[in-house]
């Protein structure tokens, strides 16, 4: 548990279920640090926090769920700045140290009545476990994703939601990381960027770049140990990669996690992305088959030059790793025994190709939940 910070969530009434308004508070001023999404229709939310951020220290984060508070106009970008006066005025804080996330439905604007009293008594009912929070940040997720890494004597742990609508450009779905370890701002967003850049950024469900993508990072300094960069920066994108991971395995409808692993051509990770984003891939290891001309295709069609001649495709699955593609042909694997294995919730696509750079991306399979999730969720 990072020291110096509480957790609040609440019920107020923007969603028809579960507690939807969240409250991060740290008891000391935190070192802040942000990344947040470059797409250019944003929430009000991204462009309130980034500010917010660049301030250098944060005391709360107040999130709400069910209502994304996006392409609401004006009106949006008051209720944003309202929210965390309230937050500020609850927890006796400066309004400029409080940042705003939103997350649900685009354009519709918020019920500030319901808000207003659900961020109060989110700030009322604050406490160290965090599960009240996490729930309170969930729109179509299953789960809730949280990771923690012990370093010295202080902690980092991480809070991710997000299940569709997911291809992070620079942010994340939303993301929350605390640390009471002691960080220099200018190290504290350096490791930000690299550790987002090896984990959320190389994430992808849908290969939609959401609205209100952002990623927070808050450092007190309470358990008085100060790393090195090095040791904070590995620990760091250790729990990013972590919550990128669960992210990807808990994506709208789907059924197992899938990692996609390109070694070689002079831009792997863009390969990797085009493997991952293809609905045809994603069929079809939702229906356990090794379709691996559906790789070589998307591949193929992602503008890096390669010889096909010269790949190597295999599938890892169930502990069994099975090579399916070699010098230009299949080989003569057992269809039969990898669909089998294709059953587990793991499954890692190799794609081997002459060059010395690798990329690592995380997404998963599309199942019939996606399209009956997604047909449904305005209506």
């Amino acid at each position: 548990m990072a020291k110096g910070f509480l957790y609040g969530g609440v019920r107020c009434g923007l969603k028809n279920k579960r507690r939807d308004v969240g409250v991060i508070y740290s008891e000391v001023p935190a070192t802040s640090a942000g990344v947040f999404t470059r797409n250019v229709v944003r929430a009000a939310c991204v462009d309130f926090s980034r500010r917010s951020v660049e301030g250098g220290v944060l005391r709360a984060i107040a999130v709400n769920s069910g209502n994304a508070n996006c392409c609401t106009g004006v009106q949006g970008e008051v209720d944003c700045a309202r929210t965390a006066e309230i937050a500020a005025d609850a927890l006796d804080v400066p309004a400029g140290q409080v940042a705003v996330a939103s997350t649900g439905v685009i354009g519709q604007p918020l019920d500030m009545t319901k808000l207003e009293r659900g961020v109060r008594e989110a700030c009322v009912h604050l406490q160290g476990d965090p599960s009240p929070f996490m729930e309170a940040i969930l729109t179509t997720d299953l789960v809730e994703k949280q990771a923690s890494a012990i370093l010295g004597g202080g902690t980092i742990r991480g809070f991710a939601k997000g299940s569709g609508m997911i291809e992070p450009n620079m942010a994340t779905l939303l993301g929350f990381i605390v640390t009471d370890l002691i960080v220099e701002r200018e190290d504290l967003q350096r490791a930000l960027r690299e550790a987002n850049e090896a984990s959320f950024n190389c994430l992808t469900v849908d290969g939609d770049t959401s609205t209100n993508d952002m990623l927070f990072l808050m450092a007190n300094g309470a358990s008085g140990h100060r790393p090195t960069y090095p040791e904070f920066a590995h620990a760091l994108a250790t729990v990013c990669t972590d919550l990128a991971r669960q992210v990807a395995r808990d994506g709208e409808g789907a059924t197992k996690l899938l990692e996609i692993v390109v070694r070689g051509t002079e831009d792997p990770r863009r390969v990797a992305k085009t493997i991952a984003n293809s609905p045809l891939v994603k069929t079809a290891m939702f229906g356990c088959d090794p379709n691996w001309g559906r790789v070589l295709a998307a591949a193929g069609r992602s503008g890096v030059p390669f010889d096909p001649a010269l790949v190597r495709l295999a599938l890892i699955a169930n502990d069994e790793r099975h090579e399916l593609f070699c010098r230009g042909e299949p080989t003569g694997f057992d269809p039969a025994r990898v669909s089998a294995d294709l059953k587990d919730d793991t499954v890692r696509i190799e794609f081997d190709a002459p060059g010395e750079l690798e990329a690592t991306v995380y997404t998963c399979d599309f199942g019939y939940g996606y399209v009956r999730i997604n047909a449904e969720y305005h209506t």
